[in-house]
């Protein structure tokens, strides 16, 4: 990348009205993320450039461009290897956070998972952070401690501001500008324990191949992008859901099929009870358990490089071995 380029030169692009405005390369949208992590642009200018992207709509080359620019920046990974980076960024609106039983189940069974999610600004919604510490599932209190925590536990959780604590803090923007910006997109892609497996969920099925190019232009080797249910990576077991899946050499598309023949009805809001009494037994939940299962199959798949029939199998036999691992 030369250093030719200037911050009002990115907007100008950006924004020279409908025929004048093009997208950016991802050497330009690489250098406009370098600049704003390393505060050398204006209020203004940030805010102009937040705003025409989201007018615009950010493309998988932009996307790519500030994602590198972010990783370039985050300090060296001195954690355990990672094997499923799951961002967490969307927060559960009717049905409880069943995915988080997903990872915690991958995680007895020993997988290595890295969570991490910001912007709980949405009254009534339930976060990944808030399920962690009621599940007593370690929450990092800085970045340092979320690398050491990696070391004894498989399944830690981070909040953004730890390692981009500039991102999170144009996450918070919203309340200010009143639109999210491409920042709420790009930190699914961030991956900042180099993952081998990263993930993606959203609740825009445009999203969904974006993400997926995002990635494959990144040259991640293995990604999973899913419209999940309220944008988080959590598969709805009572209706068919599309999987974008990338690994060395393909790009594949799969349907999973739902595994409740009937639309469940959901809950006005999701209780933290719902969850824990599922994971400890306590009470059924068919709803919930086929969320849990659904959502573990995929990932499976691509963990363990096996089939869709085989990774159902083992994910049926981790949840029902989950408190004897």
């Amino acid at each position: 990348m030369t250093e030719e380029f200037q911050f009002p030169a990115i907007i100008r692009a950006l924004g020279r009205g409908k025929n004048g405005s093009r997208s950016l390369t991802r050497d330009e949208a690489e250098f406009a993320m370098r600049s704003i992590l390393a505060d050398q642009e204006t209020p203004a200018q940030l805010g102009a450039f937040l705003m025409l992207m989201r007018v615009k709509e950010e493309t998988a080359e932009e996307l790519a461009g500030m994602v590198a620019a972010v990783r370039a920046c985050l300090s060296e990974w001195s954690g355990a290897s990672i094997d499923l980076d799951w961002p967490a960024y969307a927060g559960k609106r009717r049905q409880p956070s069943w995915y988080l039983l997903a990872a915690q189940t991958l995680s007895r069974a020993g997988y290595r998972l890295f969570m991490h999610g910001g912007g709980e600004h949405t009254p009534g919604r339930q976060y990944a952070r808030t399920v962690c510490q009621a599940l007593d599932l370690p929450v990092a209190e800085n970045w340092l401690q979320a690398q050491q925590l990696t070391l004894h536990h498989n399944l830690v959780y981070s909040p953004l501001a730890h390692f981009a604590p500039k991102l999170s803090h144009i996450i918070d923007m919203k309340a200010e500008l009143g639109l999210r910006s491409p920042v709420n997109t790009l930190v699914r892609n961030i991956n900042p324990g180099q993952a081998r497996v990263s993930l993606q969920g959203m609740f825009h099925p445009g999203y969904q191949a974006l993400h997926h190019d995002t990635a494959a232009n990144l040259g991640d080797t293995y990604n999973l992008v899913l419209k999940g249910d309220s944008g988080e990576f959590e598969v709805r077991p009572d209706s068919d859901s599309t999987l974008l899946v990338l690994s060395p050499g393909h790009e594949t598309s799969l349907t999973l099929p739902k595994r409740l023949q009937r639309r469940s009805v959901r809950p006005e809001a999701p209780t933290l009870e719902a969850l824990t009494d599922l994971w400890q037994g306590k009470q059924s939940d068919p709803y919930g358990e086929a969320a849990v299962l659904a959502t573990l199959t995929p990932l499976l798949m691509v963990l363990d490089q096996v089939d869709l029939a085989t990774a159902e199998q083992k994910a049926e036999q981790l949840w029902s071995a989950r408190h004897h691992q």
